[in-house]
C-alpha cells in the first residue's frame, strides 16, 4: 500500500501514519513467513544434495567391499520399493474415495455394503477423476440391489388404507354421506 494513495482518499497525515504502521507490520509478518520458509527449502534441498552425494561416494567406494555394494543396492531397492508402494496407495485411495464420491452422489444408503458388491478387477481410475466401469455395476445394482438406494419413483403398488390429504377438504357434494347413511339430513337453509 502507498502513502500516495491514501492521501489521494483525502484522509489526515495521523491517520495515515497509523495505518502505514499497521501495514508495516502485517507485511513484515509475511515477509518473514516467507523467509523462514524460503530458508527451510534451501536446507532441504542441501540435504538432498548432500544425500545424493553420499549414495554417489557409497557407489564409487564399494567397488573394494562387496559387503557396502550389497547393502548400497538393498537400499536402493528398498528405496523403488516404498515409492512404488506409495504410488500403488495413493492411486487406491484416489480410486476409492472417487468411488465412494460416486455412491454419495447416487444416495446410497450403505457404503460400505454397496462397495462389497463392487467387482473392482473392472474398476479403473480415468485421469480426470472418474472411475471407469461403475456407472455399468451401479445400474446393475440398483437392479440386482435396489434396497441400497433411494427409489426412483414411488409404485403405486403399495395398498391405500386412507386417502392422502385433509380428509375435510376431500369432500366435495353438499350432504354429508355418513349423515346421509344414518338418516340425519344436512340442512344448508338454517331451518328445522
Amino acid at each position: 500500500m502507498k502513502r500516495e494513495f491514501l492521501e489521494g482518499l483525502g484522509l489526515e497525515k495521523e491517520a495515515i501514519n497509523s495505518i502505514m504502521a499497521e501495514h508495516g507490520k502485517s507485511t513484515n509478518e509475511l515477509k518473514s513467513k516467507v523467509t523462514e520458509l524460503e530458508t527451510e527449502k534451501g536446507s532441504l534441498s542441501e540435504q538432498l544434495t548432500q544425500r545424493d552425494s553420499d549414495i554417489d561416494s557409497l557407489r564409487k567406494g564399494s567397488g573394494t567391499s562387496a559387503e557396502l555394494k550389497t547393502q548400497l543396492e538393498k537400499l536402493q531397492s528398498d528405496y523403488k520399493e516404498m515409492e512404488s508402494k506409495s504410488q500403488t496407495d495413493l492411486a487406491e485411495t484416489r480410486l476409492n474415495s472417487a468411488i465412494d464420491l460416486a455412491f454419495t452422489k447416487e444416495g446410497a444408503k450403505n457404503i460400505k455394503a454397496t462397495r462389497a458388491l463392487l467387482n473392482f478387477e473392472k474398476l479403473e481410475l480415468g485421469e480426470d477423476g472418474t472411475v471407469k466401469g461403475l456407472d455399468d455395476q451401479l445400474v446393475a445394482l440398483k437392479e440386482s440391489d435396489g434396497y441400497l438406494f433411494p427409489e426412483s419413483e414411488e409404485s403405486n403398488d403399495r395398498p391405500r388404507i386412507v386417502n392422502e390429504g385433509n380428509p375435510q377438504t376431500i369432500q366435495t357434494t353438499s350432504e354429508d354421506a355418513f349423515a346421509k347413511a344414518l338418516g340425519i339430513q344436512n340442512n344448508t337453509n338454517g331451518g328445522n
